[in-house]
């Protein structure tokens, strides 16, 4: 039985990969930015949606996150040290962001979804989707819809933000400085997955939130800081990694009728244009106060996702350091501060009443 189990699992995840490959390969062949993320993204979803048992096995996708976080740290040289000094001022930004963001969609989400307290604010958090549906979970609000909203979100965010750059400014989304077209050195090979075991493993002894990516990030970033020179990451390997990025996304809406996703969709699709606009309004402030750039600003401040985020980031070659900096320090943020802020404000209003 335990034999079968294994074997029903792979073929799942087996099913699952297949349906990110065939839709990263059509937006492939239809040139459309990005192609092998968003068109995971939407062959899994679309899959997951028509009942198809979705699975992706978790060494995969971490195994994934390792190809990121090495492709992030190769952004990172010795003189980003003298740019951190003008970060505190951004970073307060990102903080009054949590802020802004998740007042205005607790409102939005409790007068016109109906959502209960407990739901409307883990669905209103621009971000840490596994932390609010656990802990929203946990003190009573309603699971399904939390994930839902959040998903639904991360979804709408990545591809308006892909399509958007690739049509207004006609950035190209294929190509990054930080792959390499050929193949690197068996010596290069085994040092970049001496790396990646090495950070992967230091980023679950750290605990760190993404492990799989911040361990061999931080590692790569200090060695790099340090003075060592590492070969780019090949280019079907970042492929590769979008693919099973993207696939994991979309496979998130498994279980999820059509009629629920469309209930959803609404709402959480005005959500996060609501966020986006915000994102843009207090990248512009940052950068008038700052003399940051505006891009950089808003892909820092932007909810879509830690991973995908950073696979844009890349791919625009927008200061992956620097966005995936702020990213972590919003999604660390609404992960500690949330449940936190949340008991309080239920005890106030109980002690109130």
């Amino acid at each position: 039985m335990p034999r079968f189990n294994r074997l029903h699992t792979g073929f799942k995840s087996l099913l699952t990969l297949a349906a990110g490959v065939l839709g990263g390969y059509m937006f492939a062949l239809a040139g459309l930015p990005l192609p092998w993320m968003l068109g995971a993204i939407a062959g899994a979803s679309v899959a997951a949606v028509w009942g198809l048992e979705t699975a992706l096995p978790r060494w995969l996708r971490n195994g994934a996150l390792v190809v990121i976080g090495l492709m992030l740290a190769s952004s990172i040289h010795p003189g980003i040290l003298k740019h951190i000094a003008h970060w505190p001022v951004s970073m307060t930004g990102v903080a009054l962001y949590v802020v802004i963001a998740t007042a205005s969609l607790y409102a939005l989400f409790r007068r016109f979804a109906g959502f209960d307290p407990t739901t409307a604010y883990f669905a209103s958090a621009p971000g840490g989707l596994m932390a609010m549906v656990v802990v929203g979970a946990q003190l009573g609000g309603n699971e399904q819809k939390i994930a839902l909203t959040h998903a639904i979100r991360v979804v709408f965010v990545v591809f308006i933000v892909v399509l958007g750059s690739h049509a207004l400014f006609g950035i190209n989304t294929q190509h990054s400085a930080a792959v390499a077209s050929r193949s690197p050195t068996l010596t290069q090979w085994s040092l970049l997955i001496m790396v990646g075991a090495a950070g992967w493993a230091l980023g679950r002894l750290l605990r760190l939130p993404a492990a799989a990516m911040l361990g061999p990030l931080l590692v790569m970033a200090v060695a790099r800081i340090g003075g060592v020179h590492f070969a780019p990451v090949p280019a079907p390997l970042f492929a590769a990694a979008q693919v099973v990025i993207g696939t994991g996304i979309g496979a998130g809406f498994a279980g999820i009728s059509l009629r629920d996703l469309l209930r959803h969709a609404l709402l959480s699709v005005l959500a996060a244009v609501w966020l986006l606009i915000l994102s843009a309004l207090l990248a512009w402030a940052l950068e008038r106060l700052t003399g940051l750039p505006f891009d950089a600003l808003f892909l820092g401040l932007t909810p879509g996702g830690l991973s995908a985020i950073s696979i844009i980031a890349i791919a625009l070659e927008i200061n992956p350091a620097f966005v995936i900096a702020h990213n972590l320090f919003r999604i660390i943020l609404i992960t500690f501060a949330a449940p936190v802020v949340f008991r309080v404000l239920r005890r106030h209003r109980s002690g109130s009443q």
